[in-house]
C-alpha cells in the first residue's frame, strides 16, 4: 500500500474516488466502546445498531481506518455531510489543496463533494458521524443561517482553556453514540436533536464576519441555497447568470446581490470558484492530461482552460500540478 503522500497521488491516475463511505462495513462486527463512552447497557445479545436506510452512521475512526492501515486515500462523497472527531491520537489531513493536523479534542466538518484523505497515528481513536446533505439540510431547516456556515471544512477545537474533557461536544457525542446503539422508544428522533444540538455549536463557532455568513433575510438564504445547487449541477456547462436568476426567480442584479451579502462574492465568481476546485482536485489527485481536463469542465479549448486557470489561481495548471506534488 502506498504511504507517503506523492505515493498516494500517483496510485490516483484516472479519476478521484468517490464512495458513500470509505471501503465496506463488516456488518458481523461488534462495536465497541470506546474510551469515555459506556456501552454496557447494549443488549450482548443484539449489539448492533438499528438504522434508518441513507439517514445516518456512526462507527469509531478505527473500526474502519485500521482495514486500511491507518490511511484512508484521498476520496470524496457524493452528498454526503461527515464529521470527524478525535478522543485520541493525531491524524495528519489533506483536504482538496490543504493539510492539517488535528489532535485529540478536535472536531472537523467534511462538506460533501470535498476531496479528503487521512493518516492516523497508531494509537488513533475517535468517531465519523456521516448523513446525507438532503437530512442536515432537514434537521438545520430551523436554523437556516447554519446551512452555509457548514458548507465549508470547519476545524474546531472543542476542550475547554481549563483542560477540561467533558466539553459540550464530547457529552453530545457520548448521547449520540449512546442512543445509535440503543433500541430506545423514540431513538431516531432522539438521533436528530442531538444531531442538530452538535452541528449548532459547530455552526456557531463561525465567525459572524466570516465570508460565508447568511444574510438576515432568510429568503435570501434559500435562494443562495437554490443557487448553489443550480451550480454544482450546471457549473460545467457554463450557463450564464440569467439562467440561474431565471431558475431562481430573481433578476441577475438580485442573484450578484445575494451571493456578495452571503458569499463575499459575484455570482459569476461562485461559479468560477467552483470551475477552479474542481480542476485543482483533478490536477492533484489524477494523471488526467490538461487538455481532457478542461474539456470536462466545458472549456471550449485547452488555451482557453489554461488562460482561465493561470488567471484565477496565478499559475498554469501545468505548474500548479508540479508544485502540489
Amino acid at each position: 500500500m502506498p504511504t507517503t503522500h506523492s505515493e498516494i497521488k500517483a496510485s490516483m491516475r484516472n479519476t478521484i474516488p468517490i464512495y458513500k463511505l470509505y471501503g465496506e462495513r463488516d456488518a458481523a462486527s461488534s462495536p465497541r466502546a470506546r474510551d469515555g463512552y459506556d456501552l454496557e447497557n447494549i443488549p450482548a445479545s443484539d449489539p448492533q445498531p438499528v438504522t434508518e436506510p441513507e439517514f445516518f452512521h456512526l462507527e469509531s475512526i478505527p473500526e474502519r481506518s485500521r482495514l486500511h492501515d491507518l490511511h484512508i486515500k484521498p476520496h470524496r462523497h457524493t452528498n454526503l455531510f461527515q464529521l470527524l472527531y478525535i478522543t485520541h491520537g493525531t491524524a495528519e489531513i489533506s483536504f482538496d489543496d490543504q493539510h492539517l493536523n488535528m489532535q485529540a479534542g478536535q472536531l472537523i466538518t467534511v462538506p460533501p463533494g470535498t476531496v479528503h484523505g487521512f493518516k492516523f497515528s497508531d494509537d488513533i481513536d475517535g468517531w465519523v458521524i456521516s448523513l446525507t446533505d438532503y437530512h442536515l439540510q432537514e434537521i438545520l431547516a430551523p436554523a437556516p443561517k447554519l446551512l452555509a456556515r457548514l458548507d465549508q471544512a470547519i476545524c474546531v477545537d472543542t476542550r475547554s482553556s481549563s483542560g477540561d474533557a467533558n466539553s459540550p461536544t464530547d457529552f453530545l457525542i457520548s448521547q449520540l453514540v449512546t442512543e445509535y446503539y440503543s433500541h430506545n422508544t423514540g431513538r431516531l428522533f432522539a438521533l436528530r436533536h442531538i444531531l442538530g444540538l452538535l452541528l449548532l455549536g459547530i455552526g456557531r463557532t463561525v465567525p459572524q464576519d466570516h465570508s460565508a455568513r447568511l444574510s438576515r433575510q432568510e429568503q435570501k438564504a434559500e435562494k443562495f441555497r437554490k443557487f448553489q445547487t443550480l451550480v454544482e449541477t450546471f457549473y460545467k456547462q457554463h450557463k450564464s447568470l440569467d439562467f440561474y436568476a431565471r431558475e431562481i426567480g430573481v433578476t441577475t442584479t438580485q442573484l450578484n446581490r445575494i451571493a456578495k451579502d452571503i458569499y463575499g462574492m459575484t455570482a459569476s465568481e461562485v461559479v468560477q470558484n467552483r470551475l477552479m476546485l474542481e480542476a485543482k482536485r483533478t490536477l492533484i489527485y489524477t494523471d488526467i492530461a490538461i487538455q481532457q481536463i478542461g474539456d470536462s469542465l466545458g472549456f471550449r479549448d485547452a488555451g482557453y482552460f489554461s488562460r482561465f486557470f493561470t488567471k484565477k489561481a496565478g499559475v498554469s495548471p501545468a505548474r500548479f500540478r508540479t508544485d502540489n506534488r
